[in-house]
């Protein structure tokens, strides 16, 4: 089996579904972000904040990299599209999910959240350029598409399944 990468922006489920996947088909789960936290002895929120946005995306690279090779499930964080090194690793190195709703229904989500450093310093507006400047990288290349608003986690699932070949 392939590993399997959820992508889309933050707030939209892709580490709520990765983890109930994992459980349904026994793969382990693998967060991005906390596997770079783990490694760098650091919260996402203290590397942005001592070291920017931009070498938090090389460490992003770094374990997208990493992680590619382990047959698992990757929940990677709403900006890894970004780079177009990042997306061509996702479409060469397994199957990609992109996790979508309506940027209002984000918003809802997100609204208030202190730990996460791009919701903390933009206002609504901004985070919606922010979306509306992401959403064609999350559809372009070799993702499929699942969305996620008014749905149960194990609606998304049933969505997700016909699409993963189990070995």
């Amino acid at each position: 089996m392939k590993s399997m990468f959820f992508i889309g922006f933050m707030g939209v489920g892709k580490t709520t579904i990765g983890i109930r996947l994992g459980e349904i088909l026994n793969i382990p789960v693998v967060d991005m972000d906390s596997y770079i936290e783990k490694k760098e002895g650091k919260t996402i929120k203290e590397i942005f904040n001592q070291y920017g946005e931009a070498y938090f995306r090389d460490l992003e690279t770094q374990a997208l990299e990493e992680l590619a090779a382990k047959h698992s499930i990757i929940t990677t964080g709403g900006g890894v599209i970004e780079r177009e090194k990042n997306r061509k690793i996702l479409g060469e190195k397994g199957l990609v999910f992109h996790l979508t709703c309506p940027f209002d229904v984000v918003w809802s989500r997100l609204e208030g959240d202190q730990d996460r450093p791009l919701v903390k310093e933009n206002s609504r507006d901004r985070l919606l350029s922010l979306y509306n400047r992401r959403f064609p990288l999350y559809k372009s290349g070799h993702s499929i598409t699942i969305q996620t608003e008014n749905k149960t986690v194990d609606e998304v699932i049933q969505a997700l399944l016909p699409h993963i070949e189990v070995e």
